[in-house]
């Protein structure tokens, strides 16, 4: 029978925070509201399909250094999973390690407490998983970075470049190792929380933490190997189908606008010797709309904007509008009627693009007679855009250029 296992990865509870607004029955975020809701319903779903394992692979929060309110929140979703006896296993990412110590990291909390069933991967380690569908080997990796190899006196001399090097070659090496000391008759579970050279990275601004090393994909195809749950990358993606499958199951609800296309949610793995399955599973996520919309041509922009967006918009959504508009129409548009037909969004962003006007393109008076002489040129066109302006302006011009003049007699003398 297979083992049933839930992949699910990059919660990041506290990020995207700026998207929502203060719910005053909870005194939380309605974002992060969103976050726990999107994580609850993994859980339940684990729960109600009986599955063997829960398996995130890395970031819990937005950094090492979570909120008291976030550890909670977390914790009582872990809490569920233990009660139902299903194996947990965390990752710890590069978001949930106290950069520049090897010490503690976000997640040290569960070790300590010892939950039952709740298996905290903080260095490479393999190890058997028993389950009541039959047991499978486990490798992990948590996320890795150069430090430790930049404090050993041997790599001192060593540039950044370098050490990746060295990196990407000890552990390849080290999983190497790992697969000869597979038994090939039992299913096998690789989890890391890095980059691969074949990902298609998402866009997760507010997130970048440091540098971001590649590893390639290769390293992880063996024979001996069934499922490789990967996090780190925030788009969902399957970099290898089968033999072994390779798949990130991305970020688990949109942080930013930069997510707005993608789909959110989480990877149920069959998990069987040669045989491995997956499914992704949407949990749904909030919309994120983006309207663009051009009013340099309309009569009544902010008529023209309110129509796009009661046309477009989806109760709920985070919503940004982005028009673009001339600098002598910005008095026109009233953003405040704007903001009234997006009153059933979460929230709104009003994003203006302004024109100036020295922009909008030649100016028909300046022909090629007209600027023959710079003084001439500059008269012309402040005719057009600054009349009232004109004569200081060409007065202060004539002074640069006699200046211009002097300096560049002096150096022929």
């Amino acid at each position: 029978m297979a083992i049933q296992i839930i992949h699910v990865s990059d919660i990041h509870f506290g990020s995207g925070e700026s998207h929502g607004r203060l719910n005053p029955e909870t005194g939380l975020n309605t974002r992060l509201e969103d976050f726990v809701a999107a994580l609850t319903k993994v859980v339940d779903y684990s729960i109600e399909q009986n599955v063997d394992v829960f398996l995130f692979s890395g970031d819990a929060y937005k950094n090492a250094s979570p909120e008291p309110i976030y550890q909670k929140l977390f914790a009582l979703q872990l809490k569920r999973l233990s009660e139902a006896e299903i194996k947990t296993i965390l990752v710890v990412g590069n978001h949930d390690q106290i950069l520049r110590s090897t010490q503690s990291h976000s997640m040290s909390v569960f070790q300590s407490l010892q939950v039952p069933g709740v298996i905290t991967i903080e260095k490479p380690m393999f190890e058997m998983i028993d389950t009541k569908n039959g047991a499978f080997q486990l490798i992990g990796l948590p996320h890795i970075t150069r430090h430790n190899l930049m404090s050993m006196d041997k790599y001192a001399g060593f540039t950044a470049a370098q050490i990746d090097d060295v990196l990407v070659h000890h552990v390849t090496d080290l999983l190497r190792s790992n697969y000869q000391e597979l038994d090939p008759t039992i299913p096998t579970v690789v989890t890391a929380h890095m980059s691969l050279d074949r990902a298609l990275a998402g866009i997760e601004e507010e997130l970048l933490i440091g540098y971001t090393l590649t590893f390639p994909s290769d390293m992880f195809i063996d024979k001996r190997v069934d499922y490789v749950a990967m996090g780190h990358i925030h788009k969902q993606q399957v970099i290898r189908g089968a033999n072994p499958a390779i798949v990130y199951a991305g970020s688990l609800e949109r942080v930013d606008f930069g997510e707005e296309k993608e789909d959110k949610g989480f990877i149920h793995v069959n998990l069987e010797r040669e045989k491995t399955t997956f499914e992704f599973k949407s949990i749904g996520p909030r919309p994120f709309i983006t309207i663009d919309v051009d009013v340099t041509k309309s009569v009544d922009p902010t008529a023209a904007i309110v129509k796009r967006v009661l046309s477009e918009i989806v109760k709920g959504c985070v919503l940004r509008v982005r028009y673009k508009i001339n600098q002598d129409q910005v008095l026109n548009v009233d953003e405040s009627a704007i903001y009234h037909a997006s009153r059933e969004c979460m929230s709104v962003r009003v994003q203006p693009d302004v024109v100036p006007e020295h922009s909008r393109g030649r100016l028909p008076s300046l022909t090629e007679s007209s600027v023959t002489s710079p003084i001439r040129a500059l008269e012309t066109y402040l005719d057009e855009v600054a009349p009232d302006r004109k004569e200081r302006l060409v007065d202060r011009a004539k002074e640069v250029m006699a200046q211009l003049n002097a300096d560049l007699h002096k150096d022929h003398d």
